[in-house]
C-alpha cells in the first residue's frame, strides 16, 4: 500500500524531502520545522512516514504530498522504495535510526540528517549497525551536550546542539465546536487537566477527585484510550462524562469530570486549565510531555520518576513544577497552589520564562540544511 501511494504521489525526477517520525509526538516536534522547510524549499515535494498509527491518523496531511507507513527494512522493500522515489533530503526525527534506510538513501544521492535526538549509549547499542549508520549521516542535530559527546565518540564530528525541538512546536488549536464545549464545561471555574495518565497516576488522581469538596472542574486525558476511559469513569464518584458523549447544546454544569476519549486534543486542553498534572512519572512508563503546559504558562505537577527528563529537572529547579511521590503530596501540592493566586502566577511566569528562553532550534537547523 505504501509503495503504491508513492507511485501515485511522485515522479522519479521530483525533488523530495522525506521526513520520518516514529509516532504523533515526534510529528508534533517536527511540524514547525516542516513549515519552515516548505518556505525554504518551495519547489520540493514532501513525504512523511510513520511506524505508528497515532502519527499516521492524526498528522496534518495538508502539509505533505504523501503520508505513508514506512515499509519494513527488507532488501526488497528498500529497492522498491528507492526505485520509486529519489529524495534529495532525508530527515529522521528524534531517536529514529534506520541503518538500512540511511545506507540506501545515501546510495541514491540523498543528504541524510538526524534531528532532535536525545541519545543514550544503552539505546543505540540495541540497533544493529548503529555505528556505521551514524557515521553516514551528513549532520546530526541533538538536544544536549551528552548526546553530542556520544555521537562524536562514535565517529561523526558533524554534530550540533540545537536544543529541544518541542520548544518550537506549534500547538494545534481546538476547532470552534470543541472550544465551545470545553469552555462551557469549565464555566470559569478552576480546572485541573490530568494529561497522559497511566494507571499508577490514576490511582492518586481518582482518589483526589472523589475526596475533594471543592467546586473544581477536572479533565482527564488517559494515555491509552481503549477500555481506560470507561474504567476511569466507573471509578469516579462525582458526575463525569466522556467527551464523545457531550453535546454542544447540553447543560454541562452538572458534570465535574470530563474524560477525553480521543487523540489530539490534549495539548490544546492545557490552555484551559489552572494547573496541569502530567502523567507517566508515577510508574515506569516514562514522563510525558511537560512542555505543552509550559507553553501555556501553567503550573505543573508530575510524579516521582523524572530523572531522564532534563526539562523536568530544570522546571523543578526553576520552581514552576512540583514532583510528588504519593497521594498526600499530590493533595497538598494541588491545594496549596489552587488556593493561592500569587503562587499560580509565580509558577506560571517561571514556566513561561523557561519555555521562551529555550526556543530557536528550528532556526539553527535551517541554517545548516539550507547550505
Amino acid at each position: 500500500m505504501s509503495l503504491s501511494k508513492l507511485k501515485q504521489s511522485f515522479l522519479k525526477d521530483d525533488k523530495i524531502i522525506h521526513i520520518h517520525c516514529s509516532s504523533y509526538g515526534e510529528y508534533l516536534m517536527s511540524e514547525a520545522l516542516t513549515i519552515n522547510l516548505k518556505k525554504e524549499f518551495f519547489d520540493y515535494k514532501f513525504l512523511l512516514s510513520f511506524i505508528s498509527p497515532s502519527g499516521y491518523e492524526n498528522a496534518n496531511k495538508n502539509l505533505f504530498d504523501c503520508v505513508i507507513y514506512l515499509p519494513f527494512e527488507t532488501n526488497k522493500n528498500l529497492k522498491n522504495f528507492y526505485n520509486t522515489i529519489a529524495p534529495k533530503i532525508t530527515i529522521f526525527i528524534k531517536n529514529e535510526i534506520w541503518p538500512n534506510y540511511i545506507s540506501h538513501a545515501k546510495l541514491n544521492g540523498s543528504k541524510v540528517y538526524s534531528i532532535g535526538g536525545n541519545f543514550r549509549y544503552n539505546f543505540l547499542k540495541k540497533i544493529i549497525n548503529f555505528n556505521s549508520a551514524i557515521k553516514k549521516l551528513d549532520a546530526i542535530f541533538v538536544s544536549n551536550e551528552k548526546s553530542q559527546k556520544l555521537i562524536k565518540n562514535i565517529g561523526n564530528k558533524n554534530v550540533f546542539i540545537c536544543g529541544d525541538l518541542r520548544f518550537d512546536s506549534i500547538i494545534p488549536s481546538l476547532n470552534n465546536k470543541e472550544n465551545k464545549i470545553i469552555s462551557e464545561f469549565i464555566n470559569n471555574k478552576k480546572c485541573i487537566v490530568f494529561g497522559s495518565t497511566w494507571e499508577e497516576d490514576e490511582k492518586l488522581i481518582i482518589k483526589y477527585i472523589n475526596k475533594s469538596e471543592k467546586d473544581y472542574k477536572y479533565i482527564i486525558a488517559p494515555h491509552e484510550i481503549a477500555k481506560n476511559c470507561n474504567r476511569i469513569k466507573q471509578k469516579i464518584e462525582k458526575k463525569s462524562i466522556l467527551f464523545s458523549e457531550l453535546k454542544l447544546n447540553q447543560n454541562k454544569n452538572d458534570f465535574s469530570c470530563l474524560i477525553i476519549d480521543n487523540i489530539g486534543m490534549l495539548s490544546s486542553l492545557y490552555s484551559f486549565c489552572t494547573i496541569a498534572y502530567v502523567g507517566g512519572g508515577m510508574g515506569e512508563k516514562g514522563l510525558h510531555n511537560t512542555l505543552e503546559p509550559a507553553y501555556f504558562s501553567k503550573p505543573i505537577v508530575i510524579g516521582k520518576n523524572y530523572d531522564k527528563f532534563d526539562e523536568a529537572k530544570d522546571m523543578i529547579k526553576n520552581e514552576g513544577m512540583i514532583s510528588i511521590s504519593n497521594y498526600n503530596e499530590l493533595d497538598n501540592s494541588l491545594e496549596r497552589i489552587l488556593n493561592n493566586n500569587d503562587e499560580i502566577n509565580r509558577m506560571s511566569k517561571n514556566n513561561s520564562d523557561y519555555f521562551n528562553k529555550h526556543k530557536g532550534a528550528v532556526k539553527l537547523i535551517l541554517k545548516q540544511i539550507s547550505k
